[in-house]
């Protein structure tokens, strides 16, 4: 089971090699997100009990997901994905949080995965509030106490939600964050840009809720940004610039592997999780790896 469990992130850069991603243009220089439709396992494959979820979307669209239950979990995390992948190369992330004895909600914004439409920087935002929503409405054990966990690309729906401290919403979690003056020209192509100046500005203007800048500053949750300095897509010093201005309480950690890489690389990924997760929901920090 290990080895298959580490061997499933893999299988995703090669089908993403293989099968290339789903993108429509847009105008000149800008294009759809880059959205892998196949979902190539569920959780289920790795031992994990799940419930297949869906709801709608403003867009009035379906969003689907997955459900992960863990025995009297405390809370629960929500999980904003990244560019390029869908939830189902998340199983690096959902098994570490199920082991630690959290519920988790995954799901595919629309144009992702089985979530029918236009992938698009306009429904991120939409579609991350109505997983919030679905989240909220459920009555579970720990369902009552939700740490909004962003990555990559996923960190900047996350940044919008935590800035409004919604109910029930106690900590936040972003690996991968960046703001834009810190990306690569390579990275942009992940955005759905071609890496113009002028592109990239009338991106910027057409989708100002998605500036992380605009809301670092007001979220006053726990946060902890998980950020690795070998990361090349999203360099070390955006998180550290994001960490800077944010307000207590906050930590930063670096860790080993790159990007999104490092929850499968880095052999304290889960200790770094489990001691911010047991920070933010009063737990004893001896209850490591309930499975």
């Amino acid at each position: 089971m290990t080895s298959f469990r580490l061997a499933c992130p893999w299988a995703v850069v090669t089908v993403l090699l293989v099968n290339g991603c789903a993108v429509e243009p847009i105008e000149p220089g800008w294009f759809s997100l880059p959205a892998q439709k196949p979902i190539l396992f569920s959780p289920s494959v790795v031992g994990l009990a799940y419930e297949p979820i869906d709801f709608d979307a403003p867009s009035g669209h379906t969003i689907y997901g997955w459900f992960i239950p863990a025995d009297d979990a405390p809370a629960t995390v929500l999980i904003n994905h990244g560019a390029v992948v869908n939830r189902s190369a998340l199983s690096s992330y959902y098994v570490a949080l199920h082991d630690l004895g959290y519920n988790v909600l995954v799901y595919d914004y629309q144009g992702f995965g089985e979530s029918p439409g236009f992938a698009s920087l306009g429904t991120l935002i939409p579609d991350a509030d109505a997983a919030l929503n679905h989240l909220q409405s459920r009555s579970e054990a720990g369902t009552d106490r939700i740490i909004l966990f962003g990555v990559s690309l996923g960190t900047l729906p996350t940044l919008a939600q935590a800035a409004r401290a919604p109910d029930g919403v106690v900590g936040m979690i972003l690996d991968g964050s960046f703001v834009p003056e810190s990306l690569p020209p390579w990275s942009f192509p992940l955005l759905g840009v071609i890496p113009l100046p002028d592109v990239i500005e009338r991106v910027a203007a057409e989708y100002p809720e998605l500036d992380p800048h605009r809301y670092v500053g007001q979220i006053t949750l726990p946060k902890l940004f998980i950020q690795s300095p070998q990361d090349v897509v999203t360099p070390f010093f955006g998180a550290e610039r994001l960490y800077e201005l944010a307000p207590e309480p906050k930590q930063l950690v670096e860790v080993f592997g790159g990007h999104i890489l490092p929850s499968i690389l880095d052999p304290q990924y889960a200790e770094y999780l489990r001691r911010f997760l047991a920070q933010v929901t009063g737990e004893r920090l001896g209850s490591f790896l309930r499975r």
